[in-house]
């Protein structure tokens, strides 16, 4: 199979193309620039197509997407970008994958089932989104719905919690690891005791790609929960150790402290209304995908906390810059 990865750059896009090189599958990176593109994939060399264009054109992506038989949707843009840009991000790939008889695999989130009526969430449950940005995933999920019914598109959903791991580079994750090298304290937003999971970048890549992979996936959504249930004090406390600094963890669990930040950061504005998803419990529900595929990719915590800090000590270190210079959405 032919695999175009839009995002390729974005945590999640080079996670599935890793995930895809190590399947022996046909991979091109979609990417704005190809001299960084070539310096963040170097170990790729030779192994995928880098394909240069932007994801807002249409005639770009057609044109990428000629032969493909998947187009993995791994578009990352800022929250304060969501409202006038997401959707039609995504219709552009529609499009796309309409005309070029494409399945379109779409990374979806928890932001849809708003405050969960029961645990764990499995695909059954009402969207009831709460928020601005749970709102606009669920038109997102809908223009897909919709674009089947009426216009034939090939689509799969994978859901997942939030990542952690190499390469995700953002405001929040990303501080928790290198603070923990430095010693400094860790900050939390929202309960540290509340049951919680996440899910390791890579092994959000493979799920992705088992379920595009596939050819019964056709119209289906997955949810592929982390590793196991735990709480954020359990999985912060194992960074400290890990790191060997004996930082302190230390929360911040008040919206309304949050938004008064907003007065001065973007992005504390839009993290506001989402930080019920840390003070609530809500687990996802992963035995559709492991009846469909067999089992879910899930590194231990303690390995794929292991396997981040490697990466931030080479990160730090100055080995990949060009990483350190993106920045993505919670």
């Amino acid at each position: 199979m032919i695999n175009l990865v839009l995002g390729a750059t974005g945590s999640l896009g080079r996670a599935v193309v890793k995930a895809l090189v190590e399947s022996n599958e046909t991979t091109k990176a979609f990417v704005r620039s190809r001299e960084k593109a070539e310096q963040y994939f170097k170990e790729y060399e030779n192994k995928i197509e880098i394909v240069t264009g932007n994801a807002a054109n249409e005639e770009d992506v057609l044109k990428a997407s000629a032969n493909a038989d998947n187009i993995d949707y791994c578009i990352h843009i800022p929250y304060q970008r969501w409202e006038k840009e997401a959707r039609e991000l995504l219709s552009v790939s529609i499009n796309a994958a309409i005309i070029s008889n494409a399945k379109l695999i779409f990374p979806g989130n928890v932001y849809v089932y708003g405050l969960p009526d029961y645990n764990p969430v499995d695909e059954k449950h009402p969207w009831k989104a709460h928020t601005k940005k749970g709102k606009i995933r669920i038109d997102m999920e809908n223009m897909l719905k919709e674009s089947k019914a009426k216009r034939g598109l090939k689509y799969t959903v994978v859901r997942m919690p939030d990542f952690y791991g190499p390469y995700v580079i953002n405001e929040f994750y990303e501080k928790i690891f290198f603070n923990a090298l430095e010693g400094k304290t860790i900050q939390w937003f929202g309960d540290l005791d509340i049951p919680i999971e996440f899910i390791f970048i890579e092994d959000a890549g493979k799920a992705v790609v088992t379920a595009a992979l596939s050819e019964k996936s056709n119209g289906e959504e997955y949810n592929v929960p982390g590793y196991s249930v735990t709480t954020a004090r359990i999985f912060l406390v194992e960074v400290s150790r890990q790191a060997g600094k004996s930082s302190k963890v230390k929360t911040l669990n008040s919206a309304f402290i949050i938004g008064l930040g907003g007065l001065f950061s973007p992005l504390a504005r839009e993290f506001k209304e989402m930080l019920y998803l840390k003070q609530v419990k809500l687990i996802l529900d992963g035995e559709k995908f492991k009846e469909a595929f067999g089992s879910i990719p899930a590194a231990q915590y303690e390995d794929g906390i292991a396997k981040t800090l490697e990466w931030a000590r080479n990160e730090k270190a100055g080995s990949m810059q060009f990483s350190i210079s993106k920045r993505e959405v919670i």
